[in-house]
């Protein structure tokens, strides 16, 4: 009778104590799935871009921030964080709280950047969390008008005639157009030399001034210059060709195979973030990116439009990490 009064007091204690903890955690619980699914969010989301103001990554993060401003009925800051090839600004929000309100704009440069730099301060497929895919971008093989080429074979037996004296300029070192032109250069044994400019307007401008013989240069950077007559445009990056060049050949097109892989605009949260929350956010990305006045703008940038959600994105991240990694060896490119 003792033991058995004994052993109930033990069921009755052991039973108060799973009640109290359910009780404790409950509250907890629900706030979070409430806030990731329903009340986020509740205060301003902060957008950090790692690349100075006024740029193309700027102006795709600024003019995403307020559609999403306005869905959302708060604020959405940017801060430019630049430096180090972007890595200053990623890693900031790889290191933030997991809670939706410090996200990342990100471009193709976060997966070539552990094949470029002997140290990068974080783990792209384990720090951060892709959000969506925003837009993508394809680059060109430009040379001057006065060049005596008519498309890119013809380009390559020039360059090979001229053999150690023909320069291709870039928007910077560590760029996808530095990465492109490389393979390009030793794929093709051309012996090219290397002009990284600070950025696309000065590499435009030494084009059609023929301080350089050569450039790979993005669609947006180009845009305003696809009529121009100083220019010659030879063939471009990617599967397909752009509809913006219809008349472009791609590189693979005409047989110069490794330039499949074009860049691409993103949102990134740190890892971590909740799936409902993941979602949440993904959702409303997708929504901001299917309104007119978005898509126009995208495409004014000389983008082409091109939402995924987060899972899809997440797998197209690491679809297109190997191939980067490829040509950056094939091109033989070292960022010190």
């Amino acid at each position: 009778m003792t033991m058995g009064m004994s052993r109930l007091r033990r069921r009755q204690t052991l039973g108060a104590l799973m009640l109290a903890t359910t009780l404790a955690l409950g509250p907890t619980f629900a706030t979070a799935q409430g806030t990731a699914a329903g009340n986020y969010p509740n205060r301003p989301v902060t957008i950090i871009v790692p690349f100075a103001a006024g740029g193309g990554t700027d102006i795709v993060a600024r003019m995403l921030g307020n559609e999403l401003s306005k869905r959302w009925k708060t604020s959405v800051v940017m801060e430019n964080k630049p430096g180090a090839s972007g890595q200053i600004g990623n890693a900031m929000v790889a290191r933030a709280k997991p809670d939706g309100y410090t996200l990342l704009v990100s471009t193709t440069a976060i997966i070539q950047e552990p094949s470029l730099y002997k140290h990068v301060p974080y783990a792209v497929f384990k720090d951060f969390t892709p959000l969506a895919r925003i837009a993508t971008s394809t680059s060109y093989l430009v040379v001057p008008a006065s060049t005596p080429v008519q498309n890119v074979d013809e380009f390559v037996a020039y360059a090979k005639s001229q053999k150690g004296h023909i320069s291709y300029g870039s928007n910077g070192n560590g760029g996808s157009a530095h990465l492109q032109g490389s393979l390009f250069n030793v794929s093709n044994q051309l012996d090219m030399v290397h002009v990284p400019y600070a950025g696309s307007a000065p590499l435009i401008t030494a084009l059609l001034g023929k301080q350089v013989d050569a450039a790979i240069v993005d669609i947006s950077s180009l845009r305003a210059h696809l009529q121009s007559d100083k220019l010659k445009i030879l063939a471009g990056t990617g599967q397909k060709r752009n509809p913006l060049l219809p008349q472009v050949p791609t590189l693979k097109e005409k047989g110069f195979s490794g330039f499949e892989p074009i860049g691409w605009y993103a949102i990134l949260g740190p890892a971590g973030l909740p799936e409902p929350l993941k979602q949440t956010i993904s959702d409303a990305l997708q929504e901001a990116l299917k309104q007119p006045a978005v898509i126009k703008r995208i495409e004014e940038l000389g983008l082409t439009p091109a939402p995924l959600p987060a899972d899809a994105f997440a797998q197209q991240m690491k679809a297109d990490s190997p191939q980067w990694e490829r040509m950056i060896k094939a091109g033989n490119v070292t960022i010190e």
